[in-house]
């Protein structure tokens, strides 16, 4: 066994030792009874327990005297967080800190399962893009706020996004682990961070880095969701650079130029003038570093195969769909970091905005299901109520193409359905019964329409464009509620 394998087993049985489950630990503020434990690490464990002032559930983090260094790192970034809104933002809520037995103990929300688990309980059926949006937008608010306070998380994976709680909130999540987490000045040329298969190309060839390396995990976790596998390989940082090469091409002579590592993974070109650097073969990297590089499977040969890898679409908005996610990763996984998409650019992305679905809200049962499941994930059990803005933004409206992308990246965004799924089509074909509760439906709409532009007619001039926004938004959940109890009906009556 290696030192460093039989120092986590230690650490490990030393923290078995301490605490057990059935321990109710007490400190100044809190007692916590420990029901079992839920995850183990090198750091230690993590408990089930019960805050029993409280009565709710919690995760207690046990850091092993040992791992005390890491441990003060983690608690001065989330210290650093706190500041943010735990629901808004989507990150885990901290409670506090203490000590037990010469053990730094960490109080975090108990959550449900990681994404790696959730692929794992699918038997490592891949999600749809209808469920890898809301996902996508809940992660982009949280690096937008993380970014907004100076902070690089630096460890995004599928292990590291937990679901908040599946059964009740589908596909609401939040991030953890702010152990590798730090400030934008700390950053320093060299610095590992990362893990092999999330780890951006700054990164590996040893260039300075900034919060755009969360951008490019987030574009490695997305395509994981959607392939059930990864996108350049987790076994082998050689084979990393060579996928990111093949699949995206070779990063640019300039920031090879200044990679401090850029020697471990390429070579100059000593025939031509360009390229003026090669990617060197697994011999030569084998003879230059002493590391044997590991075989790995690539999942694509080119990013553009997303849109063709699972053919079998049922409407013709989805391959619309397919194409905007391809825009989205293309955006993520720029290997440019200067030139990668920004938290906030990304929210504004026709591929979450969904302004290429929007004119298929009424007819389409895909854009439909779009909309619930980005509504059910931004759910919570706070008062507030989160209102998800489907109006395209005025920097990115249907059929323009991000700037991080050439015209020709980005995909079509014009709507379109193969199946005539519309409200009248319905209609005709339902009993008489039936048409007269769509009269019914279409009456309410009709309704609701008159007043809303009976009550702007009186206001004035200065509040007339912000009440047609209102008007706009409220006649779309209208008929959003009444297009689906028209198919309700329908339905029902065609199983019958």
């Amino acid at each position: 066994m290696s030192q460093s394998s039989a120092s986590s087993h230690r650490l490990l049985a030393d923290t078995d030792c301490v605490v057990k489950p059935n321990d109710i630990i007490i400190n100044s503020t809190s007692s916590y009874l420990v029901q079992d434990f839920i995850g183990k690490g090198c750091f230690g464990k993590v408990a089930k327990s019960v805050n029993l002032f409280t009565g709710k559930d919690v995760a207690l983090k046990i850091v092993t005297s040992e791992d005390s260094r890491a441990s003060k790192r983690e608690l001065k970034m989330l210290e650093a967080i706190r500041s943010l809104d735990p629901v808004k933002t989507n990150i885990v809520h901290f409670f506090e800190t203490f000590e037990h037995r010469g053990l730094t103990c960490l109080a975090f929300e108990k959550l449900d399962r990681d994404l790696f688990q959730l692929l794992m309980d699918r038997h490592e059926n891949p999600l749809s893009l209808n469920e890898i949006r809301p996902i996508a937008h809940q992660l982009l608010t949280a690096f937008d706020a993380l970014k907004g306070i100076g902070v690089i998380h630096a460890d995004l994976k599928l292990d590291n996004i937990m679901l908040v709680n599946h059964q009740n909130q589908p596909f609401r999540v939040k991030i953890i682990d702010f152990g590798l987490s730090l400030h934008t000045s700390e950053v320093r040329p060299g610095l590992m961070a990362q893990g092999i298969g999330y780890r951006a190309p700054e990164v590996i060839l040893g260039l300075p880095f900034t919060e755009a390396i969360d951008m490019w995990s987030l574009g490695c976790v997305l395509a994981v969701l959607y392939l059930s596998c990864h996108l350049f390989g987790v076994l082998c940082e050689y084979q990393q650079m060579r996928n990111i090469v093949d699949v995206l091409g070779q990063p640019a002579d300039h920031l090879l130029d200044a990679g401090s590592l850029t020697n471990k993974f390429f070579k100059l070109n000593q025939h031509y003038d360009y390229p003026k650097w090669w990617l060197k073969t697994p011999m030569e990297y084998k003879l230059t570093t002493g590391i044997e590089p590991k075989e790995c499977e690539r999942a694509l040969n080119h990013l553009d195969e997303i849109v063709t890898i699972f053919p079998d679409i049922k409407e013709f908005i989805e391959l619309e769909d397919k194409r905007a996610f391809l825009s989205l990763l293309k955006c993520l996984l720029q290997t440019d970091h200067e030139q990668r998409i920004s938290p906030d650019k990304a929210l504004k992305h026709p591929f979450i905005s969904m302004v290429h679905l929007q004119e298929e809200l009424d007819t389409s049962i895909y854009v439909d299901d779009s909309y619930d499941k980005m509504d059910l994930s931004q759910s919570n059990d706070s008062d507030e109520e989160l209102i998800f803005d489907t109006e395209p933004d005025e920097e990115l409206k249907a059929g323009e193409t991000p700037a991080c992308l050439p015209a020709d990246a980005a995909g079509s965004a014009s709507p379109g359905s193969c199946d005539d799924t519309s409200d009248d089509a319905i209609a005709k074909d339902a009993s008489p019964e039936d048409q007269s509760v769509v009269s019914c439906c279409a009456a309410q709409v009709n309704s609701e329409e008159n007043k809303e532009e009976r009550r702007s007619a009186t206001d004035g001039s200065t509040v007339k464009e912000e009440t047609a926004e209102v008007k706009r938004s409220s006649l779309r959940r209208i008929r959003k509620f009444f297009s689906r109890a028209i198919r309700t009906v329908f339905r029902m009556k065609k199983k019958t």
